[in-house]
């Protein structure tokens, strides 16, 4: 009996607890998110976050995936395993100006791309296999030239339609949480918002909201892609 009631308890925290509900939306909000990047952002240990990453996972809330010999965190159902890889890639700036420049100049060979930024063919050659491998690009010979046009997800990033809270994203959440002993309620929706109120018996109920920007790329872009700070308690439960 008492290791069943222990056992509720866990499964009781499951956002409940404030720095986990941090690390989810960060996780969320942040596409390619690594784990120093994301500790980086939070007061907590790189254990602690480690721990909390472990039991977001085993509930089934986020992913992680192998990409660029890097771990990147994500979001189940919010957002695809592919377009998580794309933008481990965009976070170089150069692979940015790149993306940028081809997006507006559709059909563009490596001279014109090389040209246009003043870096080497090898260099528009290296970021552009890797934009390959994550489906922002395809490539296509006219002639002796490489020419580019977006891939599957570039085509998605240019229509805007990747970062949306789909109502697949928010019934899969509200199962999860509802199967953890919570009592999830919707308080906002909208197509880049969800403001979420869960409650337990015998414990505070907690609110947590989710606020997906929207990306453009420039080709004289320079800010570095990172989530907005926000401490939280660093506690384990």
């Amino acid at each position: 009996m008492v290791r069943r009631r222990k056992t509720k308890e866990k499964r009781l925290t499951l956002l409940l607890h404030p720095l986990r509900r941090e690390i989810y939306r960060l996780v969320c909000e942040t596409p390619g998110l690594y784990f120093f990047e994301l500790s980086s952002e939070l007061t907590a240990p790189h254990g602690t976050v480690n721990w909390h990453l472990r039991k977001l996972e085993e509930a089934n809330l986020i992913k992680s995936t192998k990409f660029g010999g890097k771990r990147v965190y994500f979001s189940r159902t919010l957002r695809s395993e592919d377009v998580e890889k794309a933008f481990v890639v965009l976070k170089h700036l150069t692979a940015r100006k790149i993306f940028a420049y081809i997006l507006n100049n559709e059909g563009c060979h490596q001279t014109q791309i090389a040209r246009a930024h003043g870096i080497h063919h090898d260099t528009v050659r290296h970021h552009t296999s890797r934009m390959e491998q994550a489906f922002l690009l395809e490539s296509y010979k006219i002639g002796r030239k490489t020419c580019y046009r977006l891939g599957e997800v570039g085509l998605k990033i240019q229509e805007d339609s990747i970062n949306t809270i789909s109502n697949t994203y928010v019934a899969a959440l509200m199962d999860i949480l509802e199967e953890n002993c919570l009592h999830p309620e919707i308080e906002e929706i909208s197509k880049d918002h969800l403001t979420v109120r869960i409650e337990c018996p015998g414990k505070e109920d907690a609110t947590f909201t989710i606020s997906l920007s929207q990306w453009t790329f420039d080709e004289e872009w320079e800010e570095e892609i990172s989530p907005p700070k926000k401490q939280e308690i660093v506690e384990k439960t």
